[in-house]
């Protein structure tokens, strides 16, 4: 076989793309090093699920740890100094998020119409809250009660009542200058929304710019079929994150494929919070409504230095 001979500008040409694609690729690399212009946050449900002025001993505490900021529990709502919560959060020098959920009696997609009057009236006063301490988002399965299953999938009438209650609720928000960020969770905790794509679609048919998605990779990993497929496709509609292992222990000890998440957000250019969610053991009805039952972290303390460390590995914060 004649030896195919290349000329010396052939030779330069492909040199040069050589040098080109190479240049490139070590270009995208440098951009995939710098540091990720997000927050990191842990969700106070780490230690307690009520959040009285007892506890907010708490916020400097997570600041000491090094976070830049704290996730409020809204469980019960009406144990809340907010005034004096705004104030450690101040002085502490971080930021707050909330993280919230409809109780039983109170959904936004309820046949019944006096529990989707209170499902709205919860929400409002979230959003309220939620401006008082300082948290510029309040995010959660703000649709229906965690747990509360029909025994099938969602009906096209509450998917309508879910647009109507979520447009009235991204309307409020928009007065206090709050992000309403909507979880979907897995099958076993919710019937209404399972997947980013859903969530998505919701959002999009309540058109709000105050209301966006939130995804959680606790959930993302038992529905999602490609977790950072389903980052790319929210994109710029992702609102709040909860970066949680598979079994809700320590990030980065699991089976979620985190270079492939991180890798997606960046490529998304997610620039909100980036928030660690465990649950505190002991307490009966937090555990109980989380499905835990075995000891799943050596203690709330290590969780949160050691989940630290690993997110500021991965957001080039190291």
């Amino acid at each position: 076989m004649a030896e195919k001979r290349v000329s010396r500008r052939g030779f330069l040409n492909t040199g040069a793309l050589a040098v080109g694609a190479a240049a490139a690729s070590h270009a995208l690399a440098a951009e995939e090093k710098q540091p990720m212009r997000v927050r990191l946050g842990l969700n106070l449900l780490l230690y307690t699920v009520d959040f009285p002025k007892e506890k907010i001993d708490l916020i400097p505490k997570v600041a000491e740890m090094g976070y830049d900021g704290v996730e409020l529990p809204f469980i019960v709502l009406d144990t809340i100094d907010a005034a004096a919560t705004r104030r450690a959060i101040e002085q502490a020098k971080i930021g707050a998020t909330a993280c919230a959920v409809l109780t039983p009696g109170t959904s936004l997609i309820s046949d019944k119409p006096e529990e989707r009057q209170a499902g709205l009236e919860r929400m409002k006063k979230c959003v309220d809250l939620a401006a008082a301490c300082g948290c510029d988002a309040v995010a959660g399965p703000l649709y229906h009660p965690v747990g509360v299953l029909a025994g099938r999938g969602r009906t096209e009438d509450e998917w309508k009542r879910g647009i109507e209650g979520l447009r009235a609720s991204a309307e409020h928000a928009a007065k206090a200058n709050i992000t309403i960020a909507i979880e979907y969770l897995n099958r076993f905790e919710t019937y209404f929304l399972n997947t980013a794509a859903d969530t998505l679609a919701l959002i999009r048919e309540v058109n709000h710019p105050n209301l966006k998605v939130q995804i959680d990779t606790f959930h993302a990993n038992i529905e999602e079929r490609d977790t950072a497929a389903a980052i790319r496709a929210v994109g710029a509609n992702i609102g709040h994150f909860h970066a949680c292992e598979n079994d809700r222990g320590t990030p980065g000890t699991g089976q979620v494929p985190w270079d492939k998440v991180f890798t997606a957000l960046r490529e998304a250019n997610y620039s909100r919070w980036i928030t660690i969610e465990s649950f505190a053991r002991g307490i009966r009805d937090l555990c109980a409504a989380a499905c835990i039952w075995r000891d799943i972290y050596d203690s709330p303390d290590g969780l949160a230095r050691q989940g630290l460390a690993f997110l500021k590995k991965m957001t080039g914060r190291a």
